[in-house]
């Protein structure tokens, strides 16, 4: 009988550890998409450092999304738009722009078009022979007012220590 009460002991134990697991699965889940779902991310610092490794930072417009070459498991995407704020570089307001961006395989085009904070760096085509601009990995992110405050906030002390520390309206 002892025998019978030990081995029906293990099933049940199991059974516990495995719903706990899945409960605190279950509570955790939240607080993950909130982690992404952050408007206040990414800090300021973070935004500063892909600030000063561009060529170009804007937010912009995009309405076209093509896929115009596939290596691997990557896909290069020609993206093109409408310069809605310029924060740093050559383009200004209204100004069109056309872009690339790699990713995996896989994304839709939706995910590429819309309302987005770029930031660009140029890079050289050698199949090509020419120079293009080209997204700074992990570094476009979807419209925010806060976002764009922060820029805004970079792109005054960028040109406030170009022009030698002295405040600048621009």
């Amino acid at each position: 009988m002892n025998d019978k009460f030990s081995q029906t002991e293990s099933v049940p134990v199991t059974i516990v550890k495995t719903r706990l697991l899945v409960l605190i699965f279950i509570l955790l889940l939240p607080i993950i998409g909130v982690a992404q779902d952050d408007d206040d991310w990414p800090s300021l610092s973070y935004l500063r450092h892909d600030y000063r490794d561009s060529t170009v930072v804007a937010r912009v417009l995009v309405d076209k999304a093509e896929v115009v070459n596939t290596i691997g498991g990557y896909e290069d995407w020609h993206l093109a738009g409408r310069i809605v704020e310029s924060f740093k570089g050559k383009f200004r307001k209204d100004a069109t722009i056309d872009f690339y961006h790699g990713a995996e395989k896989g994304f839709q085009q939706k995910t590429f078009l819309g309302d987005k904070l770029i930031f660009l760096h140029r890079n050289f085509v050698e199949k090509e022979k020419r120079w293009v601009l080209a997204v700074i990995e992990n570094s476009t992110l979807p419209y925010t007012g806060d976002r764009v405050q922060k820029l805004r906030i970079i792109r005054r002390q960028a040109r406030s220590k170009a022009w030698g520390g002295r405040r600048v309206w621009v």
